[in-house]
């Protein structure tokens, strides 16, 4: 027995005195702060060799023992973190021990789909980009994850951040809203697919509103929206003018071919479109096309749009 206690006597001052040495070392290094991302599941030795690499610590060795004398093995956190060179091996320790990472700011503009969020994301280094685009399209998120910054952590997962942004939707929705909901007796998904047509067509603010009466009047009338955006969603693809035969394109989403609101949102709208289809402006117009300028020539006849249309195509030369 007294020989066991003196072998661990023997070994925790080889670690006491291995440490102390380090920390001086420490103090002679560079004062200079590092970005440091340790990824999710990540073992000590691997952390170990992160931190190693970025000149952090010096024995790779020395902190996966640290770590197991202390039993954190299974309590580091992965996230962003910053390290100043001269940082202590316990200080370092304890960042990582107790999650003391840096949030990352990530702005996810108004009107992005499902994918181009998965991109943005990825960019970041938050997220898988395919986990996020599957998990977000088997639960029908489109429409609902709210354009913001966000400031998120990098140890959070896909479904974490699915929550995150579909919090910020839910939260959105004031009682105000909600009341207004029930006083126009339109549902909140189909606000949301109309918001979200608006955010693809309408370029200028002062214009939504607007955008929004033309397709409630056309959707009372029967008429088809005929939205060039819906298309371009149901194609998976972005181009600057459609020919007649992607107006043909077959899907439940093209506008052009079926009257009514498309199966689901074809983007994220932001507050001002989801706004603009709540309030929207009082018009008798059932026609827009571009000006080229980023506004619209509105018309209420037919005969007056082809005109419009003239005009445009004009302008656009």
């Amino acid at each position: 027995m007294a020989k066991i206690k003196k072998i661990i006597t023997t070994i925790i001052f080889i670690i006491f005195f291995a440490f102390v040495l380090l920390i001086i070392f420490q103090a002679t290094r560079e004062d200079k702060v590092v970005e440091v991302l340790i990824p999710k599941g990540s073992s000590p030795h691997t952390i170990a060799k992160i931190l190693k690499d970025s000149e952090v610590i010096s024995s790779q060795k020395l902190f996966v023992a640290l770590i197991k004398f202390y039993g954190y093995s299974t309590k580091l956190q992965a996230g962003l973190y910053d390290f100043n060179k001269k940082d202590p091996l316990n200080t370092i320790i304890s960042k990582i021990k107790n999650g003391e990472s840096k949030n990352i700011k990530v702005t996810i503009p108004e009107g992005f789909n499902i994918k181009q969020i998965a991109k943005v994301l990825a960019e970041n280094k938050i997220c898988d980009e395919e986990k996020f685009i599957n998990l977000a399209t088997e639960q029908n998120m489109e429409g609902f994850l709210f354009p913001n910054t966000y400031f998120l952590l990098p140890q959070m997962d896909e479904q974490e951040i699915i929550k995150v942004m579909n919090e910020e939707f839910n939260r959105f929705w004031t009682i105000d809203r909600e009341a207004r909901l029930k006083q126009i007796n339109k549902s909140k998904k189909d606000i949301i697919i109309l918001a979200s047509i608006v955010e693809k067509e309408a370029i200028a603010d002062s214009e939504r509103p607007i955008i929004a009466g033309v397709f409630l009047n056309r959707l009372s009338k029967g008429m088809r929206l005929e939205s060039c955006s819906t298309v371009l969603y149901a194609m998976g693809i972005n181009k600057a003018r459609l020919s007649f035969e992607d107006l043909k394109f077959e899907s439940p989403y093209n506008t052009y071919r079926y009257k009514g609101l498309p199966p689901g949102p074809i983007c994220n709208p932001g507050a001002e479109a989801i706004d603009a289809v709540l309030y929207p402006q009082a018009t008798d117009s059932l026609y827009f096309v571009s000006k080229g300028n980023g506004t619209h020539y509105f018309s209420s006849t037919f005969e007056q749009h082809i005109k419009n249309k003239i005009v445009s195509k004009k302008n656009n030369k």
